[in-house]
């Protein structure tokens, strides 16, 4: 008999490994890429996240200032407001409304019923101790002696304080009252309030036998004295 050739079993792991290709010179060469890595939640989204989900507090008291300039000549463009056209509610030959406003040492004045005696002169203008405003108020008092003469009464007229007032008089020695119309009382239907939430145009007013004979709305320092001073002398 012819002896039997034994098969030795195959180990599984063995038959495996053999199987696999071998990868040739061009592919050893080339290296592997990097195995990718995890991406990471961004900062800024996180925090947005957590944003959305936290209940929102609401402060009370807190308001933002206005960004509203009081005076239109002597602020810069950056802090004047959006202007809204002024509406006139007073025209040439209206009377004076009757309204009661403060000067610089807190008396009543009523110019309605001052107008009713005598020639009154008012400017308006947009704050007390600018450097426009005080040009105006100064020109006023420069030729008051003339006013004067023809006993014509002088008033400044703004929106500032009873003490912006006195202060302003005081350093710029005015012979005259200065009025603190706060409320827009008078500068409202005379056509000088400047949008709805405030702001005065530069203006004057000759007021005679009560009633308004001249009124220009929108004027330079000096030119507001010129014109007033006109006004009242060549009447005479």
């Amino acid at each position: 008999m012819r002896p039997r050739k034994v098969t030795e079993p195959v180990d599984p792991a063995t038959l495996r490994r053999s199987s696999r290709v071998k990868p040739t010179a061009a592919e050893a060469a080339t290296p592997a890429p990097p195995p990718a890595k995890k991406q990471k939640t961004a900062p800024k989204a996180k925090a947005e996240k957590q944003m959305k989900e936290a209940p929102i507090e609401e402060k009370k008291g807190s308001q933002l200032p206005s960004p509203v300039a009081t005076d239109g000549e002597d602020a810069t463009a950056a802090d004047k407001p959006e202007e809204k056209e002024f509406k006139v509610l007073l025209q040439v030959g209206d009377e004076l409304p009757d309204v009661t406003v403060l000067d610089q040492d807190g008396n009543r004045v009523n110019l309605k019923s001052i107008a009713a005696e005598k020639t009154v002169v008012v400017f308006a203008y947009p704050k007390a101790s600018t450097p426009g405003c005080t040009r105006q108020a100064c020109g006023f008092r420069d030729v008051f002696p003339k006013f004067d003469t023809v006993e014509a009464a002088v008033y400044g007229l703004s929106a500032d304080t009873v003490a912006a007032q006195k202060k302003f008089q005081e350093k710029q020695n005015l012979p005259y009252p200065l009025l603190a119309d706060t409320k827009f009382e008078l500068l409202g239907p005379l056509g000088a309030k400047k949008t709805e939430k405030g702001g005065i145009v530069r203006s004057f007013w000759v007021i005679k036998e009560g009633k308004i004979a001249t009124m220009v709305v929108g004027v330079k320092p000096e030119v507001s004295v010129e014109m007033a001073l006109a006004e009242v002398i060549d009447d005479e």
